[in-house]
């Protein structure tokens, strides 16, 4: 393969006749005789997957700092999430201390965010088939689709996208229910001054906003403290409406949170335990970030989104309930029909989306 640089292209064989050549100079003088573009392919090549603290050895690699650290970052974070930086005042190009080193050393953390696709669990009404909300077999449910790590908020973001009869309640109730392993349940610090003594914590989202909201159709973004995601071993469920008017939680955490309340408490996905954790890695980066942890099966790594969640970083058209396995058909049938649909629906055409993340 080739690799393009500014001026023309750069062969594999070039690029290790480069190397060879940056051997013999022995960061003496010399590596001035190389060409300032086959330099920077070598050295970004270096830094690719090593500290990039590395341009710091010389005088000389100094000299292309700068031009690595923008190479490398345009390879890992897209062009909109660079521009949200520039545009937040966190990143300057060509400033020392607000520039591409510092948008590395943050991982854009300003511009955007790591993300999961998840591919759980549902939490179903429990009480699905008995007649309610006008139908004769009413039907309700909810998956939790998205997860993405706020690093600059320290907050976890989720996509929780829900169905159901037209008085379906809201999704920005929905509650996370994390369970913790006995060994490392022992004084766990989850935020806000909260310690978990009962192996079950219950959290509660700071934030949200809608992507879609209709009478049977709600999609909707929240955002909690990014504790849940901390803790090795631990497995986060969620409640559709878990803190709603309806059956809500009332009492602290405990042994029967996992229970749910009317709706199912449903594993969204497992977090990898200490030992399962590449050397040197740390939650919640490694999940999100860290090509050498393998996720397992129903979680897919989507790569660098824009900040906060939007319509941009999850299709709710291909991902939505006729993608969904084991929806009743009695449930399934009144929404295939568009102009006839009974179950499931959006808002009116007319009617504002209402997206804004607060």
């Amino acid at each position: 393969e080739e690799s393009e640089v500014a001026e023309g292209t750069i062969t594999r064989a070039e690029a290790a006749e480069g190397s060879d050549l940056l051997e013999a100079t022995e960061f003496t003088g010399e590596m001035q005789a190389l060409p300032r573009e086959l330099l920077v392919h070598i050295l970004g090549q270096h830094c690719a997957c090593r500290d990039l603290s590395a341009l710091a050895v010389c005088r000389e690699w100094r000299f292309v700092a700068q031009d690595v650290y923008e190479a490398h970052a345009r390879r890992r974070y897209p062009p909109a999430t660079i521009a949200a930086a520039q545009r937040s005042g966190s990143f300057l190009p060509g400033n020392l201390k607000r520039g591409w080193r510092a948008m590395l050393a943050s991982d854009n953390a300003a511009g955007g965010m790591w993300a999961v696709a998840v591919d759980g669990q549902s939490s179903r009404w429990k009480h699905s088939g008995r007649a309610m909300g006008g139908a004769a077999q009413a039907h309700y449910e909810a998956r939790l689709q998205l997860v993405a790590w706020n690093r600059a908020r320290r907050e976890v973001e989720v996509v929780v996208d829900a169905y159901g009869e037209r008085d379906l309640r809201p999704a920005d109730s929905t509650a996370l229910v994390v369970s913790v392993p006995a060994v490392a349940r022992r004084r766990a610090y989850l935020g806000h001054g909260q310690v978990l003594t009962t192996g079950y914590h219950i959290a509660r989202p700071k934030r949200h906003a809608y992507l879609e909201r209709g009478p049977g159709h709600h999609c909707c973004v929240l955002a909690f403290d990014d504790m849940v995601v901390r803790r090795a071993g631990a497995r986060v469920h969620f409640v559709y409406n878990g803190f709603g008017a309806h059956n809500g939680f009332a009492v602290p955490p405990s042994r029967s949170s996992l229970e749910g309340t009317d709706y199912e408490c449903a594993l969204a996905f497992s977090l990898p335990s200490a030992s399962e954790l590449p050397p040197g890695a740390k939650l919640p980066h490694a999940f999100f970030a860290d090509e050498r942890l393998h996720l397992g099966p129903r979680l897919e790594r989507v790569g660098f989104v824009s900040t906060p969640l939007g319509p941009d970083a999850y299709d709710a058209a291909a991902r939505g309930v006729t993608s969904w396995s084991n929806v009743p058909e009695y449930a399934l049938g009144r929404y295939r029909d568009p102009a006839r649909r009974t179950w499931g629906v959006g808002p009116r055409p007319e009617e504002p989306g209402g997206w804004a993340m607060p």
